[in-house]
């Protein structure tokens, strides 16, 4: 009968080799929330920061195409046999796009902000130019506001420089009135709108 602390060694010795073995089969290893550690053959979870990635996959390296020996014929991409002293464009073979690569998880993150930020400046240009539509807006109303009382002929009073009230002349009249006239005129669009 084998002793039991045999077995168990044995057994400890074989778990310690087919963890370290599945270890070495993961390609991405991270720090999760609770700072332990993680190993998988898979990319983290989104809430995974990069600077918590430690290591991800390397690319794997595309095989080298084997040269034609001196002499040999080589293969045409029709799969005709091509004689060694044949022309270089006609023995050279179509070079072969290597399939796309997948954007990493780091890449992915990248794009994922700058779109975020794209979308932020939008929104504030968008803010900006309706708060300067409004501000224009409330200008032509205050335009068409003094034209209308100018016009209406009903008694201005101003205040003079002594901060005595005094009633505004004719002659002041006309002049504000042309001057409120050419500024509608150069800042707003359309007719004078009913009141």
């Amino acid at each position: 009968m084998i002793p039991t602390r045999t077995v168990l060694c044995g057994l400890a010795a074989l778990l310690l080799v087919a963890t370290s073995t599945s270890v070495g089969a993961a390609t991405w290893q991270w720090r999760d929330a609770q700072g332990r550690m993680v190993y998988s053959d898979r990319p983290p979870p989104s809430e995974v920061r990069s600077s918590q990635i430690l290591r991800s996959p390397a690319p794997a390296p595309a095989p080298a195409a084997p040269a034609p020996r001196e002499g040999a014929s080589a293969a045409s991409p029709a799969g005709e046999a091509v004689p060694a002293d044949a022309p270089a464009e006609r023995s050279a073979a179509a070079p072969t796009a290597p399939a796309p690569a997948m954007p990493s998880w780091v890449e992915r993150e990248r794009a994922f902000r700058e779109r975020q930020a794209e979308r932020r400046a939008s929104e504030e240009k968008a803010r900006e130019e309706r708060e300067n539509a409004e501000h224009a807006q409330r200008a032509c109303d205050e335009l068409q506001h003094a034209i209308r009382t100018l016009e209406s002929g009903m008694v201005v009073v101003s205040i003079n420089a002594r901060g005595e009230r005094e009633p505004m002349g004719d002659a002041e009249r006309a002049r504000r009135l042309e001057r409120a006239r050419a500024e509608r005129e150069r800042s707003c669009k359309g007719p004078l709108t009913p009141q």
